[in-house]
């Protein structure tokens, strides 16, 4: 035994180490939080990003997405029962229950599609207050009981807002009043063993506090009277959430002001600058005060909370990686989403920094970022010309009226730079929309020049979108509206007079599935793949500089009988394997060298954090796919990279003790790769199946006949459907199983 031990950890030592500690990993903004739970430990936080956790005594923030276990990522209550386990409900992708201990999650399906709008733990029993009515879960028995869809008076299959339970009485808030019943009737789905009350209109809290149950209402706060069985008003002005603070209630008011009840029907303001967008209120026993807002977590009474870092939003499209191991992603495509534009973020040693209107950005439509050669971060906006980060942090922007940016024809203030570019030989490339053209050769320029795309031929009014560079230093231009454009510079980027743009539409060539045009790649083989409302668009050209003429000497395409989950592309991005990585609004598809779709990520078969996929880069350095979405950034640990990352070894344990409910895990395989387990005589033991879009296969010690196998040195071989495999070996200890 001491034998193996010792070769275990030797067989252990020598296996590679792959950069990331899992293959998916999740970031999201946590800034929206949907409900609180306060206890003297720790803070939990429903958010629209997933659960934001606050360790009260070691002072830091532990965060929770799909990748870590939950349903989903759009968390809308949470609940903690009797023994410690916190329950959080999501909008759509069902039930969560989150054991502290082991932290480990489980997943609820029963409520999938309905949102959970609220939680309340009895005992073994949880009360799920969803979009339509509310259900009762045994969680000792993991199962639905019953729901109550018709509460007194209410209309049936009212959303449940929130759950209080006072004095053996459950009561449920709803968006038209609220319902009570007692939980020792013998059928509380009889809307008879219900009583209801309209009146107030909607109740968005419940709460019992300090021995009295309140409602926060459209009208005020009101106190519930258990001899009369009925309501009274103990606030007057509208209120949109309920919490307290050691032990005394405190009301959010729409305007955003705080008040605090002293005695019945008197309540105070508390001394606190005016919070704007309070969702929720937490319940705590001491003097501090938590509220969620929409804009982050806010704390009155304790300075010595630091509030988190986020990300502008959970929308990610054009991202760059720097090499000081930075991320930067810009929040929109163009100016057409404006609602939801939130400038561009950062993500550096762990934390977000916000760039926006706010702080230094011209406006929040911040559409492009590119490093130059010096490292500084470019970034494009909608309307707001271009800017540069400086080496101390401040941005420059680059002045129309000193270089060859120009504003729309119709409105030259409003200067759009919808992508940038760096060459190889450094020189930046910005796509002027409605305009043309501009390279600068740095900043300060000492050379810079526009390729005006009306004088090179090219409409009035030509919507130039996204750009790439090819070989030969072609620019490859897309549009929204017509199509594709070429653009040779004739070698000479700073000269004019041998400059072309040639456009190809659906006038031109048929074989283009659309000539609205959202993205464009030009791979390493030459060929410019073009991403379209209709699927993609791969052309192989033959572009003779000479004559200024463009071939088309191969053309493909790609739609969803092609395997892609949807045909609206957005990006694409090529590996160092020369696979192309397409995003659509339905997915991530790989197309491999031989061009066949060999993989598709969804929510439903990885966890990727969202399928509208937006933007995408890869780190080559790190052997990462970043994923853009409109839920939030994944990253996708692709190949093992030495000196990349944490090192986490293929095989664990190792040697593997099969007592106990222990299991082999196996990590750092091809993604959706089979294994096979073989014996020092190679004979087969067990033959595992992969699982679309993981790198990790887990086994139970038993062969293939059900049997656990003999203590010894076993060999393994995993191979994906593309011919990648990894093979080593590892040793066993049969112990005894309990």
């Amino acid at each position: 035994m001491i034998f193996l031990l010792c070769l275990g950890l030797l067989l252990s030592a020598s296996a590679s180490a792959p950069t990331c500690d899992r293959e998916w990993d999740a970031y999201t903004s946590m800034k929206q939080i949907e409900g609180l739970l306060v206890d003297t430990s720790s803070v939990w936080a429903a958010t629209t990003g997933g659960i934001l956790r606050y360790d009260r005594v070691q002072q830091r923030y532990d965060r929770f997405t799909r990748p870590d276990g939950l349903a989903g990522n759009r968390i809308l209550s949470l609940a903690a029962d009797d023994e410690g386990n916190l329950w959080f409900g999501s909008d759509g992708q069902g039930l969560s229950r989150y054991r502290p201990a082991t932290s480990t999650f489980a997943v609820y399906q029963e409520f999938r599609g309905l949102a959970i709008t609220s939680l309340l733990s009895v005992g073994t029993r949880l009360f799920v207050g969803t979009s339509s009515g509310v259900s009762l879960f045994l969680t000792d028995r993991e199962e639905v009981m019953e729901t109550y869809r018709l509460l007194g008076d209410l209309p049936k299959d009212e959303a449940a807002l929130d759950l209080a339970l006072f004095d053996g009485t459950l009561f449920v808030g709803t968006a038209v009043g609220i319902a009570w019943a007692r939980l020792d009737q013998p059928n509380l789905q009889d809307p008879e063993s219900w009583r209801s009350l309209s009146a107030y209109g909607s109740v968005g809290t419940v709460a019992a506090i300090g021995g009295v149950l309140y409602a926060a209402t459209a009208r005020g706060v009101v106190a519930y009277d258990p001899e009369e069985e009925s309501f009274r008003r103990d606030y007057q002005e509208p209120v949109v959430s309920l919490g307290s603070r050691a032990g005394r209630a405190v009301a959010a008011t729409d305007e955003g002001r705080l008040v605090e009840r002293t005695e019945e029907g008197e309540w105070v303001r508390i001394g606190a600058l005016q919070i704007s967008n309070i969702l929720t209120i937490g319940t705590s026993g001491d003097d501090v005060l938590w509220l969620g807002t929409t804009t982050g977590l806010r704390i009155i009474g304790d300075s010595s909370v630091i509030r988190p870092s986020e990300p502008g939003s959970s929308r990610f499209f054009e991202i760059e990686v720097t090499g000081e191991e930075e991320l930067w992603a810009t929040s929109v495509p163009d100016d057409q989403q404006r609602a939801a534009s939130a400038g561009v973020y950062r993500l550096s040693d762990g934390r977000w920094s916000v760039f926006n209107r706010w702080n230094s950005m011209p406006n929040n439509e911040i559409v492009a970022v590119e490093t130059d050669a010096e490292g500084r971060i470019w970034v494009g906006s909608w309307g707001g010309g271009g800017l540069i980060q400086e080496a101390d942090g401040n941005w420059t922007t680059i002045p129309v009226e000193e270089t060859v940016l120009q504003g729309i024809p119709k409105n030259p203030d409003f200067v759009v730079v919808s992508d940038i570019h760096r060459d190889r030989s450094g020189h930046m490339w910005l796509l002027n929309t409605l305009t043309g053209v501009a390279v600068f050769d740095g900043y300060p320029p000492e050379r810079q020049f526009l390729f005006d795309q009306e004088a090179l031929g090219l409409l009035p009014g030509f919507d130039l979108y996204r750009m790439d560079i090819g070989p030969g230093g072609l620019k490859w231009i897309v549009s929204r509206r017509s199509g594709l454009v070429l653009l040779d510079d004739g070698g000479t980027p700073f000269t004019g007079g041998d400059d072309r743009m040639i456009n190809l539409s659906q006038a031109d060539e048929s074989r283009l599935t659309s000539d609205r045009l959202f993205g464009v790649l030009a791979s390493r083989d030459g060929r410019v793949w073009m991403a379209s409302e209709n699927g993609v668009n791969v052309l192989t050209p033959e572009y003779d500089r000479a004559t200024g003429t463009l071939e088309v000497s191969g053309w493909q395409t790609y739609d969803t009988s092609d395997e892609l989950p949807s045909a609206e592309i957005s990006v694409f991005e090529e590996d160092d394997d020369g696979n192309i990585w397409v995003g659509t609004a339905a997915g991530l598809s790989r197309i491999n060298v031989r061009g066949q779709v060999d993989l598709t990520f969804t929510r439903r078969n990885s966890q990727l954090i969202d399928d509208r996929v937006k933007g995408l880069r890869y780190d080559r350095d790190r052997g990462v796919m970043w994923i853009g979405t409109l839920e939030g950034l994944s990253r996708l640990c692709l190949t093992p990279v030495d000196g990349g990352g944490p090192e986490v070894f293929n095989v664990h344990p190792n040697p593997y003790v099969t007592t106990g409910r222990q299991e082999l895990t196996i990590k750092g395989l091809p993604l959706g790769a089979s294994l096979r387990i073989y014996s020092v005589s190679g004979d087969l033991v067990a033959d595992l199946r992969g699982q679309a879009g993981r790198g990790t296969i887990t086994w139970d010690g038993l062969n293939e006949a059900g049997y656990l196998v003999a203590t010894g040195v076993y060999y393994y071989v995993a191979e994906s459907e593309t011919g990648e495999s990894v093979s080593g070996r590892f040793a066993l200890l049969n112990g005894v199983r309990r």
